[in-house]
């Protein structure tokens, strides 16, 4: 097998769409408060995305905030966001990537080069899996990232073998 050396080792695993209908039903606790699903969701994943518009973006960062481990914030949209620069004084620490409208994002069908974002599909096979986290790190640049798992139906099966991958690869 072909060894590919990453350029970026600092990848965090997330959730993109967490709000999706499939999530809500299979993922969170069922009768857990929706105001508790952000804590729950930052206890389980490595990195959160977030757009201003979010319904719950209050709750998505105070749980990012308050986190008992370090969690990854994708801001997708206005880098000048009032919103953005308040949480971003307040909590200086945070790992926060700022991801414009117009930012590449990387996904396995694309030959994108140099993003610091990806998403992929729900996927059961380790192989297939260890070869797009492989790809997606020799092509991000040597900073932090994330990747994300995809899709109206997201896959927490996948999410917990991408995390588990990295773990295993030494990222």
């Amino acid at each position: 097998m072909r060894q590919i050396k990453p350029a970026c080792l600092d990848i965090k695993i997330g959730l993109h769409q967490r709000l999706a209908p499939s999530l809500v039903q299979d993922f969170y606790p069922d009768g857990m408060p929706e105001d508790w699903r952000a804590n729950y969701l930052v206890l389980l994943t490595q990195a959160i995305w977030v757009r201003e518009e979010d319904p719950d973006l209050a709750f998505v960062l105070e749980a990012i905030a308050a986190a008992p481990k370090p969690v990854r914030m994708v801001w997708a949209g206005d880098a000048d966001s009032a919103v953005l620069h308040n949480w971003q004084r307040a909590h200086p620490e945070s790992s926060v990537i700022i991801m414009p409208t117009d930012a590449p994002i990387w996904s396995p069908d694309c030959d994108v080069v140099g993003a610091r974002v990806g998403l992929i599909p729900a996927c059961a096979a380790p192989a297939e899996l260890r070869a797009w986290l492989e790809t997606f790190a020799a092509q991000a640049p040597n900073a932090p990232c994330a990747l994300f798992i995809a899709g109206n139906t997201p896959s927490v099966a996948t999410l917990n073998r991408s995390q588990t991958l990295l773990e295993l690869l030494g990222w």
